[in-house]
């Protein structure tokens, strides 16, 4: 998992990079470099990068695509370019920028929810690319691809775990075959909780009901340390 700014200026609510705001974007070599260091120290090859650490991929666009063409090409560090994945929160401008470039790696949208009015509070970027306009991107970027489309749901107790939940999404969906990311959310202020497993386990239900498309729980460590998904941030101790 790969930063590609220091900081991040879209404030999502739940996130700990957005409450430090954006200080800059990340060159090349730094991204390349998180890569280069983790090889290093580790015993075992890297497989696979997503672009889903500090910062929103999509604003530092030129610079994340030449270090993933680094990490895929056979001269660089030959990873799968299909096992690259770069994330973004809805700019819908680098969406469709990065559909008409046609590049192998895989997209994902954190999505969150699917009523427009909730989103807007968790997420501020639906006040400048609201849902309407980035499922036209993302059906746009369907239709290039021919593949699933990836969505990230960053899931918070009693906030976005509902049956009426569900229903939203598979009806904003309708017709686009996604695979769905379920993330816990990591937050050290206590704002936004965890679901426990009955919560948890209702939730995915309905989404499997509604959806009737694939659905998952992806890992998120580093909680002891303030770098699981979402914790990312300078602390001063």
């Amino acid at each position: 998992c790969v930063s590609s700014q220091v900081g991040c200026a879209l404030g999502c609510a739940f996130c700990a990079t957005g409450r430090m705001g954006f200080q800059r974007n990340l060159a090349t070599w730094e991204i390349v470099d998180q890569v280069v260091q983790i090889q290093r120290d580790s015993e075992y090859p890297v497989r696979g990068i997503v672009f889903m650490g500090m910062g929103e991929p999509m604003l530092n666009y030129d610079r994340v695509i030449r270090a993933a063409r680094i990490f895929s090409e056979p001269c660089g560090m030959a990873i799968n370019a299909k096992s690259i994945t770069i994330s973004t929160v809805g700019v819908v401008p680098g969406i469709r920028r990065f559909t008409a470039e046609g590049h192998p790696y895989r997209l994902i949208v954190s999505l969150t929810s699917a009523d427009s009015s909730k989103r807007e509070k968790l997420l501020p970027i639906e006040k400048t690319y609201p849902l309407p306009e980035l499922m036209e991107a993302v059906r746009e970027y369907h239709a290039a691809i021919r593949k699933r489309v990836t969505f990230a749901w960053t899931v918070m107790s009693g906030i976005n775990t509902s049956r009426d939940d569900a229903r939203q999404l598979a009806e904003l969906t309708r017709g686009l075959p996604i695979l769905l990311d379920l993330i816990d959310v990591n937050d050290p202020t206590g704002q936004f909780r965890r679901p426990d497993s009955e919560e948890a386990n209702a939730f995915r239900d309905y989404l499997r009901e509604e959806l009737q498309m694939p659905v998952q729980r992806r890992y998120s460590g580093g909680q002891d340390i303030h770098g699981a998904c979402g914790m990312l941030a300078g602390m001063i101790s």
